[in-house]
């Protein structure tokens, strides 16, 4: 569809001031954005960020890490997303967590294969249901022998008082006995650490601004340090982190300046040792004590932000993915050409689909062939370049989303262009309010300045 007829003006124009709005599409056989064709694969949706789209294919086949550098809305974390889709899911796994009987506080790690953990935790909870029926059946069993027994003697001796005591022992003894037998079965049931199903896709985790917890795993406190029955066991309390949950997948960090030198210390470890062990992130916490056996962290890391996020990277760490990975820079625009144009209808398109499929009911019309030429010509105007339309797509992507809301306000069949012209009113950014602003007072001081020099001369006249 990309490839279809030509339309357009030519570039020795500027598109801003000599086309008019009809022209921008003309030659493209549609009536509205219903009618446009949109890829099925992620990565063969982002918009103008071919060369980008070519090394997060060549990263996936290969398993290599990405640093991508580029400014805010231009496709960084879809195209990390994307990534997804060439990896093999068949490789998933499942982990496990069991109880470590010669070390409360190294838990034993084990992996299975994808939907095999959930058996296992079903066969494993089964016995213990199975096992604990046959114990309460024989202390039952025993406790009305023993009951017998005792009212046989009350009845040959006459003591009633004895009966009575002797029962009270037997109950007590009874689920004393009972709670003492089965309390270490939960404790020694394993924790289904990280669950996949068999054909579920390869992970994509967004760890973006998470704490040191959240990213490397943590073991959580426990209420109840007496370290007797009532305690959790220390297996229980592992929780994985997003290191250890993007497991033959993707782990995405946008702004990855923001993370601490340890942090990015320990996210160096797993990348190249792919384990990690789990433990104690809060010094005061009784969790600190625990440290888990490795855990797997065979993850593909992409490292996104601006030029300030790449030089305040730990060296070690962006030597690493230099070494054995790729760096791009993404674009920020692209030629105003008739193949980027229908690129960016695609774009409204997807737009429009992406807010049918969230099912939030709040879903917005199509937009008709005027709107869509005067959001191409706001993507021209936000360039800033004569002969560049821009790609800074999350904000041409709130336009959209605003002018599709107007529409729906209005239960019209398609999003017009008046919609389209409401709609950039409102979703001016914040410069350019301000900028307004200044002109505004501006133009009513030069009208009061006038005024005074009018009434100045009426006076000396």
């Amino acid at each position: 569809w990309e490839d279809g007829p030509a339309f357009g003006v030519s570039q020795d124009k500027d598109p801003v001031c000599e086309t008019p709005v009809e022209e921008w599409i003309s030659g493209v056989d549609i009536t509205s954005t219903a009618d446009v064709p949109i890829p099925p694969k992620l990565v063969d949706q982002v918009i103008g960020q071919e060369a980008a789209a070519i090394v997060v294919r060549k990263a996936a086949e290969q398993r290599r890490h990405v640093i991508m550098v580029g400014e805010p809305g231009t496709g960084k974390s879809m195209l990390a997303r994307s990534m997804t889709e060439f990896l093999p899911g068949e490789q998933l796994e499942d982990i496990m967590v069991y109880r470590n009987p010669d070390d409360e506080n190294e838990p034993i790690v084990r992996t299975v294969p994808a939907g095999r953990g959930s058996r296992i935790l079903s066969e494993r909870k089964a016995q213990i249901r199975i096992q604990r029926e046959r114990t309460n059946r024989t202390l039952l069993f025993v406790a009305l022998v023993i009951g017998a027994a005792l009212l046989l003697a009350t009845i040959s001796s006459g003591e009633i008082l004895t009966f009575i005591f002797g029962s009270f022992i037997l109950v007590f003894g009874y689920f004393f006995l009972r709670t003492r037998l089965t309390a270490g079965d939960e404790a020694n049931l394993p924790k289904l650490l990280i669950k996949h199903e068999r054909d579920d896709e390869p992970p994509f985790i967004d760890a973006t601004g998470t704490l040191a917890g959240a990213l490397l795993g943590d073991v959580r406190h426990d209420p109840f340090q007496s370290g007797a029955d009532l305690a959790t066991p220390a297996h229980e309390r592992v929780e994985p982190g997003a290191v250890h949950r993007a497991n033959k997948g993707v782990l995405y960090i946008d702004e990855i300046r923001m993370l601490r030198m340890e942090e990015q210390q320990a996210l160096l470890i797993a990348m190249q040792e792919k384990e990690l062990s789990i433990s104690g992130r809060s010094e005061r916490s009784s969790g600190a004590l625990t440290k888990s056996e490795p855990v797997p962290t065979d993850f593909i890391l992409i490292a996104a932000g601006n030029l300030d996020s790449v030089q305040n990277m730990h060296p070690a760490l962006r030597s690493r993915i230099r070494g054995y990975g790729y760096e791009v820079y993404v674009n920020t625009d692209m030629p105003d050409t008739e193949r980027n144009r229908r690129r960016l209808i695609r774009f409204i398109a997807q737009e429009v689909r992406n807010e049918m499929d969230k099912g939030s009911g709040r879903a917005i019309p199509h937009f008709d062939r005027d709107s869509i030429s005067l959001v191409l010509k706001e993507a021209q105007r936000r360039s800033g370049r004569r002969g560049k339309l821009s790609l800074r797509l999350r904000e041409l992507g709130g336009l959209v989303r605003i002018a599709g809301d107007l529409a729906a306000e209005e239960s019209a069949e398609l999003t017009r262009s008046v919609h389209v012209t409401r709609a950039r009113e409102i979703a001016k950014p914040l410069e350019q309010q301000v900028a307004d602003r200044f002109l505004e007072r501006q133009s009513e001081y030069a009208l009061l300045v006038r005024s005074e020099e009018h009434t100045s001369e009426l006076q000396s006249q």
